[in-house]
């Protein structure tokens, strides 16, 4: 990636104040090329749009989760190979640990995503996330239903609500601005409370 010029580092500098305070459909691009002291010719040079803007801040975040997301994905696939999917739950929570802190890492530009991207190819971010989710899932219980390794079942539509309230509640933390301390302390409890509520539904072996 090329390095940013001192231009660009403003415009993303004023534009991700200027989101964050109003969202995504009420920024005014035009307010925001004057805060930030250039022409819009200038802007132009650099970005073509608003949306690019809105881009430009939360893709490189958004892109290494989903990253994350998938080899959390490979690892579940990983443990029916070693027969270890006792160690599901585990591992999972291990990883929600690791969502949260790149998150935190990255806050604003999840802030951005999760509370002002309303008008943007981002506002179903977390619906697309669960759909993903769903997917994978689809594919992990076929597997090991194959192996005979699970016992139970529950419908599409009954995974779809639970898994969109999963993501829902993970990403809580960011809506409601917890410290990064208190957000880990509350993803143990939601890990520790939709595991139970999985053990009791689908016992894997």
């Amino acid at each position: 990636m090329p390095e940013l010029t001192d231009t660009q580092k403003k415009i993303l500098a004023v534009g991700k104040k200027e989101f964050l305070r109003k969202g995504f459909k009420d920024a005014s691009l035009r307010g925001i090329v004057k805060v930030a002291g250039f022409t819009q010719g200038a802007y132009y040079g650099y970005y073509s749009d608003k949306a690019a803007l809105f881009e430009a801040l939360v893709e490189p975040a958004v892109g290494n989760l989903i990253a994350l997301f998938k080899q959390a994905q490979e690892a579940h696939f990983d443990l029916i190979q070693s027969d270890s999917t006792d160690k599901s739950r585990e591992l999972s929570t291990e990883y929600l640990r690791q969502f949260v802190q790149y998150i935190y890492d990255n806050f604003d530009a999840f802030k951005l995503v999760i509370c002002c991207s309303e008008g943007t190819k981002y506002a179903e971010y977390i619906h697309d996330f669960v759909e993903a989710e769903l997917a994978e899932t689809e594919l992990y219980y076929a597997e090991l239903n194959k192996k005979g390794r699970a016992f139970g079942h529950v419908s599409r539509e009954f995974q779809h609500m639970i898994t969109s309230a999963y993501f829902e509640a993970v990403f809580e933390t960011v809506r409601h601005d917890m410290k990064r301390e208190q957000a880990m302390k509350y993803i143990e409890e939601l890990a520790a409370f939709f595991n139970s509520g999985w053990d009791a539904i689908l016992r894997l072996y």
